[in-house]
């Protein structure tokens, strides 16, 4: 059974190489943390999934296309945001989009081209269960994947199709519990250029760091209200998208959902970059 829970907060949050901070809020659209700290809002659809595409292969787009997708900055504007409306998605480094379609018996990873071409990247019933997706700097695909709610799975894919299990998160039970979903739940997650994975595992309030090997340690523990859903990484620090907890009334409630950012530093200390306002 697919986990269903923690619909409306988003789990999209990249960093660019001048170290602007990009973040998606399901309850009004895109923000932008500039190198000063200034927080800036940034029409777009709420949607829940954002990629960075560095080079520009997208930024030629249309606004909306695909069906799926919207770009986010200007046309021609690099790098280029990209959301999903229904699935996650990156940019990879061979210039097209690959996405998770999660429906029930179409699931797979598919790739898109920027002049719109899809073809199936890789295509196993667990598809139907991403939570998460990002891309390696040697082009291999990472996932997050529910289909065993009891631990969730972390996946390798590599260009040639081969996939391969890196690693199984098991959360551990707590009265401490996001509303609506299960320890292991993970999210959002980002892998840096040794390879070494980072998760946000949203029902354990908690961020991972996962070594090549598969070994898996917490680096981040939060306690509620705040659940981390998205994670990047820039220049060795590492950045968390964050959300308030909600009333049960409210879970369908969009706005509701109140995010942040914090950031993880090189010296291991965790500061506050961002946190959006409702008023």
């Amino acid at each position: 059974m697919a986990i269903k829970s923690f619909a409306h907060p988003g789990s999209g949050i990249v960093v660019d190489e001048m170290g602007n901070v990009f973040f998606t809020d399901t309850g009004k659209g895109v923000w932008k943390i500039d190198r000063q700290g200034k927080l800036i809002y940034m029409p777009a659809s709420k949607f829940h999934w954002m990629t960075m595409d560095t080079t520009g292969y997208f930024a030629t787009s249309e606004k909306s296309f695909g069906q799926y997708f919207e770009r986010v900055t200007g046309q021609n504007s690099k790098p280029t945001l990209i959301m999903c409306s229904d699935f996650p998605l990156v940019a990879n480094k061979d210039g097209n989009i690959y996405y998770a379609n999660t429906q029930h018996n179409k699931a797979k990873i598919i790739r898109r081209t920027p002049g719109g071409k899809e073809s199936t990247f890789a295509s196993d019933k667990v598809f139907e269960f991403v939570n998460g997706i990002t891309a390696s700097p040697d082009g291999s695909i990472y996932i997050t994947e529910a289909s065993n709610p009891d631990a969730n799975t972390i996946r390798k894919i590599t260009m040639d199709g081969k996939m391969s299990i890196i690693a199984t998160f098991v959360g551990k039970m707590h009265k401490d519990l996001p509303l609506e979903t299960v320890p292991s739940y993970c999210r959002g997650l980002v892998v840096d250029s040794t390879g070494t994975i980072y998760v946000a595992a949203t029902g354990s309030r908690s961020v991972l760091k996962v070594t090549p090997s598969g070994d898996v340690k917490t680096i981040l523990q939060e306690s509620g209200p705040w659940t981390p859903t998205g994670v990047a990484v820039s220049k060795g620090e590492i950045y968390v998208l964050e959300w308030h907890d909600v009333e049960a009334k409210d879970l369908e409630v969009r706005a509701a959902y109140i995010p942040r950012v914090r950031k993880i530093g090189l010296d291991a200390k965790i500061t506050t970059l961002a946190t959006v306002s409702r008023r």
